[in-house]
Parts: structure tokens; sequence; C-alpha cells
């Protein structure tokens, strides 16, 4: 059942990546540039962050007026505001449509895990900043925010009261929590970009910035909703007071819709489960070579006599699975006899895409479970099946 729903849910993204394709150029599909367009909206909630960041104040008296003043007074503020807002919620949108795209494509096995889990760290920890951003306005919305966390961490067994001082900086609201909460937002978003690295090390030609098309058709998307729909606070928070409910960003805070049905270590319990679901993707649903089919060709193998060390391959491969060493002896060949490299395959890194067979000019490369005489015999018997009776 679950086999059949991914594959459906292939078929679905090869039907839209193809109708896309008819209406857009190919080369501007923004289907294939979700990681580009993450990087970009990045780029966007970082330039703002600090723009917001000269002018706000982490205390309890002074947060939320320090956001109203950006908001009201500082020319063009309220669009800095509105644009990090936005801008934080199409990054969401950006990884999730690259998590799904590769999931539903298949690209998230063997050699591929290290992308994926990357990916589900950068997640994980882009909506933890995403929600505590939200408790820096300190208006009623972060009380209830604050109060619904403190209450879910100090559900876990054994270290809740410990997790709920770390969160607060003590056991209850002081003035050492706003400072507290813009660490928590901070920090993590600088470790976006170790997560980044660890992402791309593996990838040799990582689209990591969309066509311009896309990069001004997003700031003027980003210009129009804030200037439309400013983001704005709600009532400040009042010592005692207890609000009863706030707007939802559903990008970020749906798991606090869930307090409306769920305890909140419930709630928190389901997205931890989801999380470590996700963490263990990679590893579900092994298939052996048989059961793959045409799509287990093999780790590349290097035709020793025929390389000539031109290093086509090494750079046209897109995990880094191919490296150069000074070559121990000459190749066979006429064009091989004075090379001074050969290519090394790292088997562990191969994805079997057959991207360097297409690389080598010199038949120095094949997959093992799909010779070049193999391919030939197939087209030969498609050819002769697909001639007409007599020809």
């Amino acid at each position: 059942m679950y086999r059949r729903l991914l594959l459906s849910l292939q078929s679905a993204t090869l039907r839209l990546d193809t109708w896309i394709n008819r209406v857009l150029p190919q080369d501007f599909n923004p289907l294939y540039y979700t990681g580009g367009l993450s990087n970009l909206f990045l780029t966007i909630l970082v330039v703002s962050g600090i723009l917001i960041f000269l002018y706000y104040e982490p205390s309890l008296e002074g947060a939320y007026a320090s956001v109203e003043f950006l908001t009201r007074d500082v020319p063009y503020g309220v669009v800095f505001r509105g644009i990090h807002r936005y801008a934080a919620d199409a990054y969401l949108v950006a990884i999730l449509l690259h998590l799904f795209r590769n999931w539903f494509t298949d690209r998230y096995r063997e050699a591929r895990d290290s992308q994926w889990l990357s990916g589900m760290f950068l997640l994980v920890v882009s909506g933890f900043a995403g929600f505590t951003g939200y408790l820096l306005v300190w208006d009623e919305r972060s009380q209830l925010l604050t109060s619904l966390t403190v209450q879910a961490l100090r559900s876990v067994p054994l270290v809740g009261d410990r997790l709920a001082r770390v969160f607060l900086g003590g056991p209850g609201v002081s003035d050492t929590t706003l400072p507290r909460f813009l660490f928590l937002h901070v920090g993590p978003a600088m470790t976006l970009y170790v997560l980044l690295w660890w992402h791309y090390v593996r990838l040799r030609h990582p689209k990591i910035w969309p066509p311009s098309v896309w990069v001004l058709f997003s700031l003027g998307l980003l210009f129009i909703l804030a200037s439309a729909l400013p983001a704005t606070s709600g009532r400040p928070a009042q010592p005692g007071a207890s609000p009863e409910g706030f707007a939802v960003d559903w990008f970020f805070l749906w798991p606090y819709v869930l307090a409306r049905w769920l305890a909140p270590g419930w709630a928190l319990a389901l997205v931890v489960a989801l999380v470590a679901y996700g963490m263990v993707v990679p590893y579900t649903l092994r298939e052996t070579p048989e059961q793959r089919g045409v799509r287990a060709l093999g780790q590349a193998v290097v035709v020793e006599e025929n390389c000539t060390g031109c290093e086509l391959c090494y750079y046209d491969c897109p995990y880094n699975a191919i490296y150069m060493v000074p070559s121990p002896y000459p190749g066979k060949s006429r064009a091989a006899a004075n090379r001074k490299l050969l290519a090394v395959v790292v088997d562990s890194r191969c994805v079997e895409c057959g991207i360097c067979i297409g690389a080598c000019p010199f038949e120095a490369l094949e997959l093992p479970r799909m010779l070049d005489k193999d391919v030939q015999q197939r087209i030969q018997r498609g050819a002769r099946a697909a001639a007409p009776v007599g020809s």
C-alpha cells in the first residue's frame, strides 16, 4: 500500500513537471529550483532580520514597544517587518516543496541519505527559529505560545522541569526570558549555514540560486504582500493574563493548533514522532537489485585501459563520487598512453545515475548491469520490433 502510494505520487510529480514545462520554458520551471528559492528567501530573512535587530530591545518592558516603534515610526519599517514575516513562510514552503519533490521522485536513498538527513535538520531548525521569532514580539500571542511551550516541556519525563527552566532562563518569565528567546532565534538561524554546508558538501553542481526571473518575481511578491497585508502585533502581553486565542501562522505554529484537541505534551510527542519518522525515511522500504530493476545498474566502474585522465567525469559527477589519482601505469589505448591521472570511483557515493558514462568520450566508464553492448542490443531489438512487416 505504502509503496503503491509513493509510486502514484511519483507519477503525479512527473506529470506536474510535464504540465509546467508546457506553460513555461523548461529552464524556468520553479520546481527545478526549490533549493535555490530556499536560499533566496533565507538571504532575504537574514538581511531583513538584521535591520529589525537594530531596533529591537529584548526586555519585558521594551520588546513590544520596540517592535511597534519599528512598525509605526521607522521609515519603511512596516515593509521590512512584513518582508521578514512573509519571507519566513515562503522559505518554509520552498523547503517543503524541495523535500516532497525529492521524496516522491526517489532521490533520498542509498548514497543520497546524507542530503536527506541534513535537509531534515534544516527543516527542524528552521521551524524552531521561525517559532521563536513569534515569541520576540511579546504580545498576547507570544505569551500564550510561551505558556503552551512550558506546559509541553514540563510534561517530558525526568527532565521536563529542567527543560522549561532552560527555555525561560529561570523558574518563570523574568528579565532573562526575552534575551533567551533572542538567542534561541538568532542561534539556530546561524546554525542553518553550517547545515547548508553539510547539505552541499557532497554535491558538485547544486542549484543554489534560482534564475533572475524568479528572484525578481519573489522580491516583488514579498513587497506586495508586506505592503497590502502588513504584519501586525496583538495587544501587549500582561502579567497574569490568560489569552484564549491567537492568529495562526500555519507554517510555523501548526503544532499549537493541536493544543485545542491534544494536551501540550501529546502535541510535542506527535511532533517528535513525525521528525523521527522523517529521519528514517531513507532506510525504509529497502529494495533488492531485482526489485529495483532497471534502476539498479550497479556502481560505475572505470575501464582503466581506456581512461585518459581527462577529468570530464570528475567535473560532471554531481555527487563527488569520482576523484583523480596519479596514474601508476599508462593506458592501453592510444589516447590513454600518456595519461598523468586515473579516475577512481567511490562506490559508497555512486548513485548509479550514469552521468559519468555520458561525460566520458573514451568509453572508460561502465555501469556493470547496463553495458554499452547491452544498450545497443536493446535498441536493435526495439527497432526490429517497431519496423513494419516486410521492410
